[in-house]
């Protein structure tokens, strides 16, 4: 009896450990200049683009452990108004997933869509990759962020994704220049705190005074990359990491 009676008290404390009851957790994104947000509609500087995927988003709890939240989200923060002509009218502001019950302080995802799935079909892959408009024919991979402003006369944009690669389509076998971004946040709790995409940091060294539009498409000779390659944590010549990224950043 006395056995029975300690194997159903293991057993016990056994599944309290293991069915820690999950939380439901939103994260919001939105998008701003020098920490104020920016909108397709604004007058003398406005957004013109802003769309990106995110992969391998976790949360990081106190105690050290990772939980993930989504393997694969999808960012949309245009709304196909005024400067952002070429957008779309949906919005994808929230990445949304369930963790244990816990104290988070940290974020971490990467920039980009894993290779193992970069090189898909978008006619045929599965959401968020059916979307043809971040898909980068040419290049047999999707383009991980577009991100673009207008001003009067003047603007910038991005397109960033893997370039260099070899192989077919569908058969890609590697590429030269990865272009993928590691993002980690400390002092993130995501009950109180928004990501910011902040496109001064990833536009400070453009020229925007200059009365031309450039851009930057992740491929050689394309100087206008230089700098906001940079300010990814990216030698845009030899596609090694620099540094920390500038582009996201903890806000209330």
């Amino acid at each position: 009896m006395l056995e029975r009676t300690l194997l159903l008290i293991s057993i016990a404390l056994s599944c309290a450990s293991c069915s820690e009851p999950p939380q439901t957790i939103e994260i919001p994104f939105f998008v701003g200049w020098a920490g104020e947000p920016l909108a397709c509609d604004d007058g003398q500087l406005a957004l013109s683009d802003l769309r990106l995927y995110a992969a391998d988003i976790e949360l990081l709890a106190e105690d050290g452990s990772a939980h993930r939240l989504q393997k694969l989200a999808f960012i949309d923060l245009e709304d196909g108004s005024a400067s952002c002509q070429n957008g779309t009218t949906e919005l994808s502001a929230i990445v949304a997933g369930s963790a244990p019950d816990r104290e988070y302080n940290g974020l971490r995802f990467t920039l980009g869509v894993p290779f193992e799935s970069n090189h898909a079909d978008p006619l045929s892959a599965p959401a968020p990759l059916d979307n043809p408009a971040m898909h980068w024919h040419w290049r047999s991979g999707y383009k991980f962020l577009r991100a673009g402003v207008r001003t009067v006369d003047d603007g910038f944009w991005i397109h960033l994704g893997s370039a260099g690669c070899e192989g077919t389509v569908g058969n890609i076998t590697g590429c030269r220049f990865p272009n993928r971004v590691s993002v980690e946040l400390a002092e993130f709790d995501p009950l109180q705190h928004r990501v910011m995409i902040d496109l001064q940091a990833l536009m400070g060294g453009v020229d925007l005074l200059d009365g031309e539009r450039s851009d930057c498409s992740s491929g050689p000779p394309e100087t206008s990359c230089i700098e906001p390659f940079r300010a990814l944590g990216i030698d845009f010549e030899t596609g090694e990491t620099i540094g920390r990224q500038q582009l996201f950043s903890v806000s209330r």
